[in-house]
């Protein structure tokens, strides 16, 4: 029996075409206690009707409009991470598909208590799941250290789960334009392990509407993040020990 409480954080915005293959296959892995929350921004496609209607029919799905003023990305999984209330939160793109055993391989690894974040392999698709790479570690390196992947990104956010305490440093996210991920395996590696599970545990669906870019962003881009990245790092361990009476 599952010893662990998940949420799971979705962002959808014109989704409609992957979104039932992708909730489907979350829901087949979700407990009882477990919750899916789905934010969604304003979309001109059938989206909120699809979530809504799942949400209609299984208790665990909650739909939150995303209210933040600066809508995008960033903002949408923020606003889900606000509403997420279980032990363990995983990040879920609306375009994936999870395999079967994904929550319960990413929950051993909260076994250890000094884990706080986690990161899985996974393959990477085409819009028909047909495999166009093996492995994203073997593209983007894996590894768990902070300083590494500050200079090498080597996560994605669909690959990622963390415990929910850490939301007090995670949030608000500080990037605008996505870089989520790297923001939030960045500072929770900074609060505690991280641990990683070398198994293709999604497929993650690449095609012409995917968030996640298929050519590294401008340099411009790339130093920016990691500004935010350091200094906010720098800013919330402050604020942290102030909290604490350090």
């Amino acid at each position: 029996m599952r010893n662990k409480t998940v949420s799971i954080a979705m962002a959808v915005c014109n989704g409609e075409k992957y979104l039932p293959e992708q909730i489907d296959s979350i829901m087949s892995q979700l407990s009882e206690s477990d919750e899916l929350i789905i934010s969604y921004d304003p979309s001109i496609d059938a989206t909120l009707e699809i979530v809504k209607e799942y949400e209609r029919t299984d208790p665990r799905i909650r739909v939150v409009v995303n209210s933040i003023h600066d809508r995008g990305l960033v903002s949408n999984f923020d606003n889900a991470l606000q509403n997420c209330h279980n032990e363990i939160i995983f990040y879920s793109d609306q375009d994936d598909v999870w395999m079967p055993n994904k929550i319960d391989k990413m929950l051993t690894c909260f076994d250890d208590e000094k884990t706080v974040v986690a990161i899985h392999d996974a393959k990477l698709v085409d819009e028909h799941l047909n495999v166009i790479e093996e492995s994203t570690f073997q593209i983007r390196g894996g590894n768990t250290s902070f300083w590494k992947n500050l200079v090498r990104l080597s996560y994605i956010g669909c690959c990622m789960a963390f415990r929910r305490e850490m939301l007090s440093v995670v949030l608000p996210l500080p990037t605008k334009k996505r870089s989520f991920d790297w923001w939030t395996g960045s500072i929770c590696s900074s609060f505690g392990k991280m641990a990683m599970v070398d198994e293709k545990l999604i497929l993650h669906r690449m095609h012409s509407n995917n968030a996640t870019p298929s050519k590294r962003p401008p340099i411009g881009y790339q130093i920016s993040v990691r500004w935010i990245i350091v200094t906010q790092v720098i800013r919330r361990h402050f604020i942290k020990r102030r909290i604490n009476g350090e």
